[in-house]
């Protein structure tokens, strides 16, 4: 019951993420990609300690702070863990926010798909096998951007960042994937919120964005969206689904939030993809499903 409820957890989280980018795409118009990063962050956290409150009423009559983080090591691997998660989702969104000036929302989600295939790439420094179908995928990943932006002489700021953006989420998995097993995920994720809000300020306020309330005011549907959706119940929901999921399967959930985006750009921004792109998009869902076929091999084995 556990696994399946991690399914459809994964699930449901890959299909906000997906329409998030048509929401972090017409936010854009309005705000800059740090204010943007901040404000959903922000709204994360508040809806996450709502969550937290009514659990530890649920589960034990009174709100805790700490939860089941009981002693020192405990709290100090759920402070240290939100950190470093915070600031590796802030990074990677902000990327993923400057990328959406420039590239669609449907684009930008096939090409921040290739995290899948970074985070088994990373692995090697981790000193975990790889394999000739790995390899095989990065090949085809490549080949699949190389077509979805035109090619090289195409490739400009804009693909660049979200390319960027992938790095930095296969970062946040890792992070997660170490983590999550040893903290209250709900509270994981609200520290890691807090943190990506204050570093998404402070990047904010070093880049110079100018906060117009108006804008802000304007801006309201898509950053509440990110931010409730998004952010407090799609990483939540990845952080539970990782804890009782194979990684592989994760990933390969994980991965239909492209599908998700190129639909939601279709559905909501009118955006519509060639066939060279369609084509490049194919060309990458494949490789993100062929990257986790040695996961499945080493399962069986085992």
């Amino acid at each position: 019951m556990k696994k399946l409820c991690a399914l459809l957890a994964m699930f449901l989280a890959a299909v906000l993420w997906g329409f998030a980018f048509s929401a972090q795409s017409s936010g854009m118009k309005f705000v800059g990609a740090m204010q943007f990063v901040a404000l959903r962050s922000i709204v994360g956290v508040m809806a996450l300690t709502v969550v937290i409150a009514v659990g530890d009423l649920v589960l034990h009559k009174r709100i805790t702070l700490w939860g089941a983080a009981a002693n020192l090591p405990a709290r100090r691997s759920l402070i240290s863990g939100g950190l470093l998660c915070g600031v590796a989702i802030s990074s990677a969104s902000i990327f993923q926010q400057l990328g959406l000036l420039y590239v669609s929302a449907g684009k930008t989600g096939f090409l921040t798909a290739l995290y899948i295939i970074m985070v088994p790439l990373l692995g090697i420094f981790c000193k975990r096998r790889t394999s000739v179908l790995l390899w095989g995928a990065v090949v085809l990943a490549l080949s699949g951007a190389y077509l979805l932006c035109g090619g090289v002489a195409h490739i400009g700021i804009g693909e660049v960042c979200v390319i960027i953006c992938a790095l930095l989420f296969a970062v946040h998995i890792m992070l997660i994937d170490h983590f999550a097993k040893e903290c209250d995920c709900v509270r994981l994720s609200c520290v890691q919120f807090m943190a990506a809000t204050v570093a998404a300020v402070i990047a904010s306020l070093i880049f110079r964005e100018e906060w117009v309330w108006n804008k802000i005011v304007a801006s309201l549907p898509f950053w509440v969206y990110c931010g409730i959706g998004s952010s407090a119940i799609a990483f939540t929901l990845q952080m539970f689904a990782q804890k009782h999921l194979h990684p592989a399967s994760a990933a390969l959930l994980m991965s239909l939030e492209s599908v998700f985006g190129v639909l939601g750009g279709w559905l909501f921004l009118n955006e519509m993809l060639s066939v060279r792109e369609l084509g490049g998009c194919g060309i990458i869902l494949f490789a993100v499903i062929l990257a986790q076929l040695p996961d499945f091999r080493r399962k069986n084995q085992d």
